[in-house]
């Protein structure tokens, strides 16, 4: 059963995206609601569900009017800079599909309701040679590179260019959709600028959550984003659906989700799995905890270890000697002379042991997380919701 901090969290969630004025019992604190509100990044849908629930204006209402302008002023300057990404990529020819946050922003009752961390696109690696100077003239930075994504960021927006929709190393979501592309299809306005069908869209939006969900957690955002867009897109081909999400063993945990969803904003009653999903979902924070984190990557590796012990030897093996690929972020020569690696194993373990002992000492508090009992009950729970790592991963 939910208690009350989290029932009237979802109330007021409620009464922002569809617009209704219920109220909250008397013992919820709107304090502690704004401590979870940052936490999982509705700052502003909090604030418009207790304005409609008629909240008195004290102090914590001060405090979250505040906190809601400054969101709101954040949210202004990114559909600004969005904007004009997307208008300089259409005049120059650059392909392109926004993404999850980019997209979802516009389908929330106002669009500040719907923060956004960094901006999603989907670009084709070969053009990148012609975006780096858009990008530059517009005033960003050239950031990081990752498996799946080329990072840009200035004081407004983090910019977050993806070469492919999943990462690669999640081999089973990967082998279903590979870069994307597949999905893609031109708006009839913009012919440089690509979508997916509202299906598919569904379709990749609840892979990224339950990807999300099963490294770790997701959050209470990422659950309203499911039934706004389910809300705005109302007729769906749910076989369709159905089918594609069978291909990608996600059709149990579509299910109980979107049970979930009907407790929370329609008016199915709880059952335990609901609930269970609710203390999750609440426990998790916008991306989850460090803790489940560390729990589920060891669960990963157990598939390939095939033993907890395993897991842990594989563990302590990827902490004391990290992958090539790994180093050369932190080597940079490496990526030229990769024959080098052993020694720089030796020069990071120098240099850990010499300068990085908080270091030493969160390694060791990880590997003291990885009980036999943590990584079975957290296997246990992916088992329950309908949910678990199908493939092989590195």
């Amino acid at each position: 059963m939910l208690d009350i901090q989290q029932q009237g969290i979802i109330t007021l969630v409620r009464n922002a995206i569809l617009g209704e004025k219920n109220s909250v019992s008397q013992d919820f604190k709107l304090s502690d609601a704004v401590a979870v509100a940052r936490k999982h990044q509705i700052i502003n849908i909090l604030y418009y569900g207790a304005l409609q629930a008629g909240l008195p204006q004290d102090e914590t209402m001060q405090q979250l009017f505040m906190l809601s302008c400054m969101a709101l002023s954040k949210s202004e300057q990114q559909m600004f800079e969005i904007n004009r990404i997307c208008t300089a990529f259409n005049e120059r020819g650059i392909e392109y599909m926004p993404l999850k946050g980019t997209l979802l922003k516009y389908f929330y009752p106002k669009a500040d309701m719907r923060a956004m961390g960094d901006a999603d696109i989907l670009i084709k690696p070969r053009q990148y040679d012609l975006i780096k100077p858009i990008l530059t003239e517009l005033g960003f930075t050239e950031k990081l590179e990752s498996d799946h994504e080329l990072t840009w960021a200035k004081p407004a927006l983090y910019l977050e260019l993806h070469k492919r929709v999943i990462p690669s190393y999640n081999k089973d979501y990967y082998e279903y959709f590979g870069d994307g592309w597949r999905l893609a299809r031109p708006c009839e306005e913009q012919p440089n600028r690509y979508e997916m069908s509202a299906e598919d869209a569904l379709i990749y939006l609840f892979t990224h959550f339950a990807k999300h969900y099963r490294d770790g957690g997701i959050g209470i955002r990422h659950m309203t984003d499911l039934w706004i867009y389910r809300r705005v897109k109302s007729e769906l081909d749910e076989t369709y659906i159905k089918k594609e999400l069978k291909k990608l063993q996600l059709w149990e945990f579509y299910k109980n989700v979107m049970d979930t969803l009907q407790v929370w904003f329609g008016s199915a009653e709880p059952t335990d799995k609901t609930d269970f999903i609710t203390g999750v979902i609440f426990g998790s924070g916008a991306y989850g905890t460090h803790e489940a984190h560390i729990t589920a990557s060891a669960v990963k590796l157990i598939k390939t270890a095939g033993s907890t012990a395993g897991a842990r030897r594989k563990k302590v093996l990827n902490v004391l000697f990290p992958k090539c690929k790994n180093m050369a972020k932190r080597y940079p020569v490496l990526e030229k002379a990769p024959v080098l690696l052993p020694v720089f194993w030796v020069v990071r373990g120098a240099e850990t042991l010499l300068f990085s002992s908080r270091k030493l000492k969160d390694q060791k508090a990880d590997m003291q997380i990885l009980t036999d009992e943590n990584i079975s009950d957290f296997q246990k729970a992916l088992d329950y919701v309908g949910l678990d790592f199908n493939f092989k991963e590195d």
